[in-house]
């Protein structure tokens, strides 16, 4: 048991500081300018100070280099990735860029080999079930199902569109961190653009698992399915808590808010391009549904984020002000106002747009 604890130990510590920066302290003189140095690289000319001869190791190095994976190696980032994803997200936002593969690049790279081996295999994924019309115009809904149902089949590529809506709810909801508050929201791009790595990366090994035993060959496509309902949870709980350093609850009930509310932001934008998209063809009608349903979910987003604004400032410690509580009043006014107009003008209310961001988690 001691031996155990002791691996976990060391383990932590490497999850933590997994790299070693001390110089040699070893007076040497470089071998190609001649420059004395008791550091690890020749201040000079850039040339390491410790080499060996030639060997197959080298000519292995060699081809990585050619393929820009040598030095910040794409296998060992991704390595950390699944290791120690909150603390290589750390390292590379606060400054330490020569920790990680460049990771945008990195993104683009794992999507096209998720969609190479999807196409290899020949998997498509499940048509999107929702094909009712709904409310607003009838050709706007045609091109926003024909789009989710590109991202139903192009699933590496829809990662890279759902996982920005997580941006401006992550920057709220962890804005008051311990180990890293006030992260930018240009800093929250790179952090979705890791996390996206990681599930694209968990996905493609959940693919091939799938194909690699034949009595779930035929059920690819619910690999997806059980990387949003089951996996992206948990991944998303262990890199924020690893990030940001709260507790397991703390970071829970952030992560469980962030989901509905990156579902309502989606839905907004969804909602605000039909309403642009009404006014331009002069359809009076529906540009009030859209605005009506872009309204509702802004009025149901904001009491989120003023109930979270109150618990990450402690506010509820001291009892509720005046203050605070009209600033919780404003946003249900609003959503009632919402229903009263919608009502009026004989189209569907809030609550009907709260059982439309339901339907649409459970559709994802």
């Amino acid at each position: 048991m001691s031996s155990l604890k002791e691996k976990y130990r060391r383990f932590r510590q490497w999850q933590q500081q997994p790299f070693d920066y001390h110089d040699s302290h070893d007076h040497h003189e470089c071998c190609n300018c001649g420059g004395e140095s008791d550091n690890n690289y020749c201040p000079r000319c850039g040339q390491k100070a410790v080499y060996g001869p030639i060997t197959w190791r080298s000519v292995w190095q060699g081809i990585l280099d050619v393929w820009g994976v040598g030095t910040r190696s794409l296998p060992y980032s991704l390595w950390q990735l699944i290791w120690r994803p909150g603390y290589l997200i750390r390292d590379y936002i606060s400054g330490k860029r020569q920790v990680s593969f460049p990771p945008v690049k990195m993104l683009v790279i794992v999507a096209l080999v998720l969609a190479l081996i999807n196409n290899l295999i020949g998997e498509t994924y499940v048509d999107n079930p929702d094909k009712s019309p709904g409310a607003g115009s009838d050709a706007f809904n045609a091109l926003s199902h024909n789009f989710l149902d590109w991202m139903t089949n192009h699933i590496a590529w829809a990662a890279l569109v759902a996982f920005s809506f997580f941006i401006i709810p992550v920057w709220f909801l962890f804005r008051q961190a311990p180990r890293y508050p006030r992260h930018t929201l240009p800093q929250g791009f790179f952090i979705q653009v890791f996390i996206g790595v990681q599930y694209l990366l968990y996905l493609l090994f959940l693919v091939l698992f799938f194909e690699l035993i034949p009595s779930m060959s035929s059920n690819v496509g619910d690999a997806s399915g059980i990387m949003v309902s089951l996996i992206l949870p948990v991944m998303l709980l262990v890199d924020y808590r690893q990030l940001f350093g709260y507790g397991w609850w703390g970071t829970l009930w952030r992560v469980l808010v962030s989901i509905p509310l990156m579902l309502i932001f989606f839905k907004m934008l969804q909602y605000s391009l039909g309403f642009v998209y009404c006014l331009c063809t002069a359809d009076w009608h529906n540009v009030m549904v859209y605005l009506m349903d872009a309204i509702g979910l802004l009025a149901i987003a904001w009491f989120i984020l003023e109930i979270v604004h109150i618990i990450n400032n402690g506010f509820w410690r001291c009892g509720i002000s005046i203050k605070t509580f009209g600033r919780i009043l404003m946003p249900i006014v609003a959503f009632l106002l919402t229903n009263f107009v919608g009502n009026r003008l004989g189209l569907k209310t809030p609550f009907d747009i709260i059982l439309g961001v339901l339907d649409s988690i459970s559709v994802q």
